[in-house]
This record gives structure tokens, C-alpha cells and sequence, in this order.
């Protein structure tokens, strides 16, 4: 009878110490999906912000007629969206993002598209809303223009805000 009871007594504390294993692991799923849950809701504010600006990126005649974008940008927030599409990056080449400012551009980094050729960039801070004019796209060697206020290959999108 004591064998018996020691080995249900193992048997339940496995299970036990198996299903507390299992509710750690959920809850750490549950944790990273509320976390994912929140940061989609940030980036969704953006979108649906009363006094978020939006603007069309269209080819340049460098650039392909294929290609489109769309960026939204909430100055209050400072934050932008910019989804890509058809954006197809021949070999040995990338493309880079550029915020037109006043009398400049500052460079808002690579954009990587997928095999799909679709992309969104998120700018958590895109600086101050009252120099942004808009933002152009150009085509750059691999790993982006070696200076960080210009493009050194041919700008193949932009697109500024009206009014």
C-alpha cells in the first residue's frame, strides 16, 4: 500500500510540476502577444489619428511605373508609417529612405522588401513635423549612401505633403 501511494504520489507530482512548466510557457506566450497586441495599437494610432498627414510616393522617371507608396505621418506623435509595394531591388543594391526636410534630406534608413516586393517602414521619430515636407525613396549600392544628409544614387520615388 505505501509503494503504492509513493509511486502515485511521484506520479502526481510530474504532472503537477509538468502543467506548471505548461502555464509558465502560456503565460509567457500570453506576454508577448498582449506586448505585440499593444505595439500594433501604437502603430495603428498613426493611421487613425485625426491630424495624421498622408502622401502617395510616385516613380520618378528614374524609377519604375510599378512601383507604390504611402506614407502616413502624425505630428503630433512624430511617428510615420510607409507601406511599399512592387518595390523589387536589382542585385547588389538597396533601397534607402529619405525625410525631405526645408533645404535638405536626412536619411530615415533601408528599406527592405519582401520576396513579395512589399514593405512597411515605421519611424518612431521623424523629427521636427514642422520641416517635413515629405519623403523620396533612392536607389543605393548595398548598404545605403555612405552620407547620411544625401543620396549618392538617383532618387526613384517622392512624394510631398500638400498644404
Amino acid at each position: 500500500m505505501a509503494a503504492a501511494f509513493a509511486v502515485a504520489t511521484v506520479f502526481t507530482w510530474n504532472t503537477a510540476e509538468r502543467l506548471r512548466s505548461e502555464i509558465a510557457a502560456t503565460r509567457a506566450q500570453l506576454d508577448l502577444a498582449q506586448r505585440d497586441l499593444e505595439e500594433a495599437r501604437r502603430w495603428a494610432a498613426v493611421l487613425d489619428s485625426p491630424h495624421a498627414r498622408s502622401v502617395s510616393l510616385t516613380p520618378t522617371p528614374q524609377g519604375m511605373g510599378i512601383m507604390r507608396a504611402r506614407a502616413t505621418f502624425d505630428p503630433r506623435a512624430r511617428r510615420a508609417v510607409i507601406a511599399f509595394e512592387n518595390l523589387v531591388t536589382p542585385a547588389g543594391s538597396d533601397f534607402q529612405l529619405w525625410a525631405l526636410r526645408g533645404g535638405g534630406v536626412a536619411s530615415m534608413g533601408l528599406v527592405r522588401a519582401d520576396a513579395a516586393g512589399r514593405a512597411i517602414v515605421r519611424l518612431e521619430d521623424v523629427g521636427d513635423p514642422a520641416t517635413l515636407a515629405g519623403f523620396a525613396v533612392s536607389l543605393e549600392r548595398a548598404g545605403g549612401s555612405l552620407k547620411p544628409d544625401a543620396p549618392e544614387g538617383p532618387v526613384v520615388m517622392a512624394g510631398k505633403f500638400g498644404g
